[in-house]
């Protein structure tokens, strides 16, 4: 038997201040681009419904491998002559169902959702 990876992974375009719901996903990657000499922040907001009303997530793990800073955004330097692209880690567990991501001085090109919580199996003969 063997994970399907294309029936357990959801990959969404996105912009910043988009709504997701995670619900049956427990983990994420964000695309974000961020200009030459520029540092970028992440929020994530979580609520019960897409109406709100938002928190912000202030849990510094959210972020996997990432500095976050004092309001617990995920904080991301391009030192570089051009632009980068960075891939965020995201830890969805502590997240309520619905999930919003919002960039300043980046822009946000798509999040893959994974981790899923019902994975299919297929097996092999």
């Amino acid at each position: 038997m063997k994970r399907a990876l294309f029936d357990t992974v959801t990959v969404l375009p996105f912009a910043s201040g988009n709504v997701v719901d995670r619900t049956g996903y427990e983990s994420a990657v964000l695309a974000v681009t961020v200009e030459a000499s520029q540092t970028a922040t992440i929020k994530v907001e979580t609520a019960d419904s897409t109406a709100g009303p938002y928190d912000p997530v202030k849990d510094s793990r959210i972020f996997v491998d990432n500095p976050v800073n004092e309001d617990g955004e995920a904080v991301i330097e391009n030192e570089a002559e051009a632009q980068a692209v960075a891939n965020l880690d995201i830890d969805l567990i502590g997240c309520k169902s619905c999930v919003k991501i919002t960039a300043t001085n980046g822009t946000i090109g798509a999040l893959a959702l994974g981790d899923a919580t019902n994975c299919p199996v297929k097996e092999s003969i």
